[in-house]
């Protein structure tokens, strides 16, 4: 844990200036926080219920993974250091096996996540200032005509 707090104290102080106002934001950028830190483009669009969503399910599926490759691991040592009780052999073989089934499902959960989160920075960028320019566009209906107003 005291490795991981100079590294987790640079990426706050990195991630810090992303929540700056503006009046609009850069999907792009808001794309490359979101793959680079997960919940960093949320958090540069300021959707920080967002960003707390997808960084706590990043890191429990990267818990997952971890835990599923561990116990992989055991269960080829196992095999390794069985002898020649077949039975036993092809049990933790077939342990083996669905810890690693586990663990492809994990790394796919991981992408997809990772992807929709890039995503979703992507199109809240994008709609970022959505009300302040829903307020220039007025649709006006009277008895007999409709009128688009438009203010620039």
């Amino acid at each position: 844990m005291h490795k991981a707090l100079p590294a987790l104290l640079v990426m706050l102080f990195c991630l810090s200036g992303l929540a700056a106002v503006e009046l609009t934001k850069q999907p792009t950028r808001a794309m490359l926080y979101s793959a680079i830190v997960p919940g960093g483009g949320q958090l540069y669009n300021q959707s920080y219920l967002k960003a707390g969503l997808v960084a706590g399910l990043q890191a429990y599926l990267v818990t997952l993974a971890v835990h599923d490759a561990d116990k992989a691991g055991h269960y080829q040592d196992l095999m390794d250091n069985v002898g020649n009780d077949d039975l036993l052999l092809q049990t933790y073989e077939t342990r083996r096996d669905s810890y690693r089934e586990e663990l492809r499902s994990d790394y796919w959960w991981m992408g997809t996540v990772l992807l929709m989160s890039v995503a979703d920075a992507f199109v809240d960028a994008h709609l970022y200032n959505f009300k302040q320019e829903k307020r220039n566009i007025m649709l006006r209906f009277t008895d007999t005509s409709m009128q688009l107003e438009v203010r620039f």
